[in-house]
């Protein structure tokens, strides 16, 4: 499993800020056609895939840390 945060309409200095203060500890990169690859219509969102590429679940919104848990629980059933 891992994690990738996407930023749409950001520059390198605002990324790498967000980075800084949050202290992001995963993959980062600019939205460059993943959205529409992975069909996220709004933002934030979270995407939730399985290791054979098939996407189980699409949140869009902020993510609670009970949801986040509990789905990845369940992709690793």
């Amino acid at each position: 499993m891992f994690f990738l945060g996407v930023f749409v309409k950001s520059k390198d200095d605002e990324i790498n800020k967000f980075v800084e203060t949050y202290r992001m500890t995963f993959p980062v990169g600019r939205e460059d056609g993943i959205a529409g690859m992975l069909s996220v219509k709004g933002i934030p969102a979270t995407v939730f895939v399985a290791k054979d590429g098939r996407i189980i679940k699409r949140h869009i919104g902020v993510i609670t840390y009970e949801e986040l848990a509990s789905n990845i629980e369940a992709i690793l059933k």
